[in-house]
This record gives C-alpha cells, structure tokens and sequence, in this order.
C-alpha cells in the first residue's frame, strides 16, 4: 500500500468516499440531517472533488452534538464501541473519538506503519514517554510497536533522571514523546555531560502533538547524538479526531510528514474562504474519515496550518503527499498591535541562537500599553549586550514588534513533561 502508484491510491479514495458518505447519509444522525437539509445525496458523489459540494464540520459542531457517547456523530450501537479517546489540550466540553474494533485495528496498523516510516525496525527498544490514559498517545504507540517487533518501555512522563539512566541501561534506540519533553531530556542528557556516541544507543525519536520547530529538531538530533547513528527526530501526525497518532509520519529524508490518504481524504483550504490553496501554498488543514466505523467525520477542519508538497518522495511512498511540519493552529494566532504572530515563529527566531537553553514569552494584552516580554535562560559565561540586541533586532524584522527582553538564570523558567506553554497571552 505504501509503494502503491497514485492513480491506484485515488481510485481507492473514491471508492472509500462513496462508502462513506453513503454511510453517515443513513448513520449519523448529524450528518444525515445536515445532508438532508442542504439537499445532497450520496449519489451526489461521482469524483474525490465532489467533496467540496459537502459542508465543514468544525470542533463546535463535536461539542454539541458529539458529547459524551458520540452522540449524534455515533454511527454503531453504543456496545460496539470498545474504547473512547478525548483531547488533551481544551478546556470546557472534550472532543471525543470512539473506536469499534475494527477501528482500533485499523488505527494500530497505521501507528505500525508510521514506526516502519520513521525508520524503526523489529528488535528495537522503545521509550515510550507519552502519557497513558484519555489521551490518544501512549496507548498508540505502546500497542501497535508489537506488530512491528518491537520492544516497549511504558515509561510514560516523569522521573526524567531515572529515565535517562533507564534510556542507557536498557539500551533503547527509540524514544516518543512531545519534543518539548524529548527536548528537556537532551538538555539534561548534556547538562550531566554523557557520552551520547559511548553510552546513549538512541538512533530515533518521534516527537509529535504539539507545535515545534526545525531548530528544536536540530538542538534535540545534536544533544541525543542521532545523526551520528543514522537516524534523526521524526515527526508523527495525527488528533484525536483522526484516529489518535497515526495519521501521517515523516520518513528518513525528514522533509514533512507523508498524510495516509488512503484512510484520511485530506484537503488544504484557505482558512477564511475555505476554498482549496495550490501545494506550496499554506493552509488550513481538513480531512474526511474513509475507513472509520464509530465517529467518523466528513470535511473535519483540524485548525492545522500547513503546506502541502506533492513532490515524489525519495523514499517510494509517491502516492502520499507530505505535509510541511504544521506551523501553528488557526486560532493560535496572537494578535498584538496590528500584527499577526505564530508562536512557532517566536519559537524560531529564539532557538536559533544557540546561548539560549528555554524561553518564556509573556504577552500582557490586559493593560495599556500592551506588553511583549521575551525571557531568555543564558549561561553566565553567554550574557552579553550583543546577544540582547540581536534578539531585538530579529524580533524588529522578522516579527515587526519590539519586545522587552530579559536574560534569566539558567533553570528558572518552566520544564515541560507534556505539551507546553512557552507563549502565554493575557487578555
């Protein structure tokens, strides 16, 4: 399926489309009112661009009408659901994803697939530092590494020092988790000055579910040693309302993350006229469910940011578009002073002075003037007038604003085990 040709991947599609539209027609109590509503009929899909007659279906649409069961998104007897996931990151009403076992089949073979994308082999060892529980992460990949061969450690987070010294004794040469998690190991791991080549087996990471940079992928491949073994830090894709992690994974040339569009239709849109952009143009992501039984979603959009590169990949997955590494959430945007800021371009601007071990940037909208605070964790021996002005100046020109910024003491600002919070914005 990997190494399929395109033509053959697209006729698949169409074929898994008409499924299933035809399906959540007489299934969804949603989705078959909605259709209904606006007059459309399964027949009335005939082509992949045909999807574009249906409508969006948005996050608020989950919470009202897809809590706590699935509700009016549940196309199966409530007993045929084996197991719900829930989003980690929202407050107020979770969003929700059930699984039939066929689901959970299927999404564990496409966590497999991601494990074979990103380079793992059987015989690894896998540190698996995701959380367990509600949310999607851990369980994703600590059951799918048994189809592939592999071993799992179910560390989950914390403990990070007893987690090194586990990383070394047993030898593991795969490690999960959020790269804001991976990225405070690396740092410890050269804080206490190991031998990453002599004592760290580690050849691959694969951090995903949160937002995160080409420069923290550069500073964690560096402090982990896994270029000098052949491997690198590659992202996985993937939400809750997808499947969990799964969805897409960045292979060995690590240029963007392969979309599996054999069960994900994926669309890229604008997001404020929700028109299709060309590839090499950003934006918004939206995706229709082709294999899922219990919840599945017509033109879901995911608020993802990202450009598409149908460029044939080196590694022979030509039928599976890549995504660009996704620079930030529609409603992630911060709105300070006229200017439109993604916290992944603050991310960027700072990583790239090597001085700099964390960051914390404060914007404090709840008073006038408006604040931009910009805290910098440098070693004593890095302090310098010239670091502080070259961080304006990027901030002046790639940015457009001119932030406060302040040199702190190294380790005074917040580690994060999970997703983190470097940006925080009062209102």
């Amino acid at each position: 399926m990997e190494t399929a040709p395109k033509k053959a991947i697209e006729r698949l599609q169409l074929k898994r489309l008409k499924h299933m539209i035809d399906y959540v027609y007489w299934r969804s109590a949603f989705y078959g009112r909605k259709f209904r509503e606006m007059s459309l009929h399964p027949l009335d899909v005939n082509s992949l661009d045909d999807i574009r007659k249906f409508p969006f279906t948005t996050k608020d649409d989950l919470r009202r009408h897809g809590y706590p069961h699935g509700g009016e998104f549940l196309c199966v007897p409530r007993e045929e659901v084996v197991c719900w996931h829930m989003s980690s990151g929202t407050t107020g009403v979770p969003i929700l994803g059930g699984y039939t076992r066929r689901d959970y089949d299927a999404w564990m073979n496409l966590m497999a697939r991601c494990y074979v994308t990103a380079g793992v082999r059987p015989g690894d060892v896998i540190m698996n530092i995701y959380s367990y529980g509600l949310f999607t992460g851990g369980l994703g990949f600590h059951e799918s590494a048994f189809l592939m061969g592999a071993t799992v450690i179910p560390w989950s987070t914390g403990r990070t020092q007893a987690l090194i010294k586990s990383l070394i004794d047993f030898k593991a040469t795969v490690m999960t988790g959020t790269p804001s998690y991976q990225y405070y190991i690396a740092s410890l791991v050269k804080e206490m000055g190991i031998d990453v080549e002599k004592d760290l087996h580690l050849r691959i990471t694969m951090p995903g579910a949160e937002i995160w940079t080409e420069e923290m992928r550069k500073r964690i491949e560096e402090w982990l040693g896994l270029k000098a073994k052949g491997g690198g830090a590659r992202d996985i894709y993937g939400a809750t309302e997808l499947c969990g992690p799964g969805a897409g994974q960045e292979c060995i040339y690590e240029r963007g993350f392969h979309f599996w569009i054999d069960h994900f239709l994926l669309e890229v849109i604008d997001p404020k006229t929700g028109e299709p952009v060309e590839p090499g143009e950003e934006g918004e992501m939206v995706f229709t469910s082709l294999v899922k039984e219990a919840t599945p979603l017509v033109r879901y959009k995911l608020g993802d940011i990202t450009v598409l590169d149908d460029e044939p990949c080196e590694c022979g997955r030509v039928a599976f578009p890549r995504c660009l590494r996704v620079r930030g959430r529609a409603d992630d945007v911060i709105h300070y002073k006229g200017v439109k800021i993604m916290p992944s371009t603050i991310q960027e601007t700072i990583l790239r002075h090597k001085e700099i071990l964390e960051y914390q940037v404060v914007i404090d909208k709840s008073k006038l003037p408006y604040e931009f605070v910009v805290k910098l964790e440098v070693p004593r021996t890095e302090h310098s007038s010239a670091l502080i002005e070259r961080i304006l100046n990027e901030f002046k020109n790639n940015l457009f604003i001119e932030p406060k910024v302040e040199i702190v003491e190294p380790g005074s600002l917040p580690r994060f085990e999970g997703k983190s919070k470097r940006v925080i914005v009062k209102e």
